[in-house]
């Protein structure tokens, strides 16, 4: 089956030549990304403001000044920020370190319409061995991941997910990669990017981008 073939049967997230200025400097060069439903991808670059103004393009979040974001050919910024969760994004999404992280899972449950109950997040922090009193910071990075993204993909209409520069937490490649593999082999089975650096050696078989003026892979 073509490319072509599996993106008219497919939901796709796709950015198109998108970047973002700030005076005459780019906060995101001219990139572009495929990402389906079910499938995990990974955008490399350097690091920088260009991971996160890439997760805010692709969420609908951000003024372009060039190309375009869109929901299998729907551009609408609403339809975008209904569709794609930002995980731990840094600056946007990224929980407060010194909050309890009981705390913060009370918020997610909340935006993903459940019931916040005292009950409720104790079972999360069971499932993971978390102490009920642990801090956010405390949290090592391969559950706190793996947790808020599950907790993103709760969220009415969520189809897809942005795990934004997750080396910052000292996760190693393979452990970030089975934590996205992971999220987007369980229901709603979203689409899953992943934005790395040029350091990491992403495995045979998985679509990579590059954030720059770079084809993808």
């Amino acid at each position: 089956m073509s490319e072509d073939a599996v993106d008219e049967e497919t939901t796709t997230l796709r950015a198109t030549g998108v970047r973002v200025r700030q005076g005459v400097r780019d906060l995101l060069p001219t990139t572009s990304v495929t990402l389906r439903e079910g499938e995990v991808a990974v955008a490399v670059g350097p690091p920088g403001g260009g991971h996160t103004s890439l997760a805010l393009a692709l969420a609908g979040r951000l003024r372009l000044d060039a190309g375009r974001v869109t929901l299998d050919g729907d551009a609408t910024p609403g339809v975008l920020q209904a569709a794609v969760a930002l995980v731990d994004v840094p600056g946007v999404s990224e929980p407060d370190e010194v909050v309890p992280f009981r705390t913060i899972l009370g918020e997610e449950l909340a935006m993903a319409r459940h019931k916040p109950s005292a009950a409720i997040i104790d079972h999360w922090l069971r499932k993971y061995d978390l102490p009920t009193d642990i801090t956010t910071e405390a949290v090592p990075p391969g559950p706190r991941l793996e947790i808020l993204g599950r907790m993103a993909s709760m969220r009415p209409g969520t189809r897809f997910l942005v795990l934004t520069y997750p080396e910052r937490l000292g996760l190693p490649a393979e452990d970030w990669l089975a934590v996205a593999n992971d999220l987007a082999g369980a229901a709603p089975k979203p689409g899953v990017l992943v934005t790395a650096s040029a350091a990491v050696v992403i495995p045979a078989g998985v679509r990579t981008s590059t954030i720059g003026p770079t084809e993808e892979a």
